[in-house]
């Protein structure tokens, strides 16, 4: 199928493959693309915004965002029709739309895209080789780095475009960017938890009434992991010379950290031992809270 498939077709390929192997399964994704593959992801992730929704991160080597010089000189020679999407050319249809079409669309827009480029000529051989002089840089630095995020600078590898994506170790440029890209965008695990807040000492004198529409009862919360409350129940605890009791209920609880609490006691009558003592009671909230926890490496 070499030479006669369209960007549109291999992206929908690499779509199904991706389906087979149960990625779209995953809460999060993160794509490693080289070439090619970077165009072909973003067109995949446009035609699906469902999975795209799955996706934090694309880390591109070498994407010829504005085309290669390379596939402009190949297309004379070759009826390849990825050669016209990839040709270098203010008048590429195809790329300008694609770049047009990331930056428009809501599905795509929290997906970050990080760079790098290759700072090497490569030598003709096969492949795309074919089309090369004895040495040819295959995708320039502005083509490489064009509409990429800017809050990380575009990473220099010393490597030709194959080179580009076969690090010799993890010492090297090519691992140590995607590892730092990943430690500064970590995979997030969402996680439920239980945590219970008391309120005590809610005392009532003999044969009166102890009783609230709103006690607001706190719980704390961790911004660094996006913490919300999801829900709360309460149980009157600890009572001791009570009577009449009205079941704490939640009324409503807010998202940064505060269950409101309606609940009603009475205190007891008057013994002939111990005379009108008071009591008390406690109310006790059980939070439900959402974390985004980052996974380890």
């Amino acid at each position: 199928m070499r030479g006669k498939l369209s960007s549109a077709q291999l992206s929908d390929l690499l779509w199904q493959k991706l389906k087979q192997q149960h990625v779209w399964d995953h809460s999060e994704v993160v794509i490693i693309a080289h070439s090619l593959g970077g165009i072909l992801t973003e067109e995949m992730l446009l035609n699906h915004p469902a999975d795209a929704a799955r996706v934090r991160f694309i880390v591109s080597y070498s994407t010829p965002h504005e085309g290669s010089f390379v596939a402009s000189i190949a297309k004379i020679y070759d009826s390849d029709p990825l050669l016209s999407d990839l040709r270098s050319s203010n008048d590429n249809g195809f790329l300008i739309d694609l770049e047009d079409k990331w930056r428009s669309t809501q599905a795509v827009q929290k997906i970050h895209r990080y760079c790098a480029y290759e700072t090497l000529d490569t030598s003709a051989g096969e492949g795309i080789g074919r089309y090369l002089g004895a040495r040819t840089r295959v995708v320039t630095y502005y083509s490489a780095t064009f509409g990429c995020d800017t809050d990380t600078p575009p990473q220099k590898i010393v490597a030709d475009h194959v080179d580009i994506v076969r690090p010799a170790s993890r010492s090297a440029d090519a691992y140590t960017f995607f590892a730092r890209v990943y430690q500064s965008n970590p995979i997030i695990q969402v996680v439920q938890s239980l945590r219970d807040n008391k309120i005590s000492a809610l005392y009532v004198d003999c044969n009166r009434t102890n009783t609230a529409d709103d006690l607001q009862v706190p719980i704390a919360l961790d911004p660094n992991l996006h913490e919300q409350l999801l829900s709360a129940q309460a149980e009157l605890v600890d009572q001791d010379r009570v009577r009449d009791v009205t079941p704490p209920v939640v009324k409503k609880v807010d998202a940064f950290g505060i269950a409101h609490v309606s609940y009603s006691f009475k205190g007891a009558g008057r013994n002939l031992l111990l005379g009108c003592p008071a009591g008390h009671a406690s109310v006790l909230v059980h939070f439900t809270v959402r974390s985004e926890v980052p996974l380890n490496n």
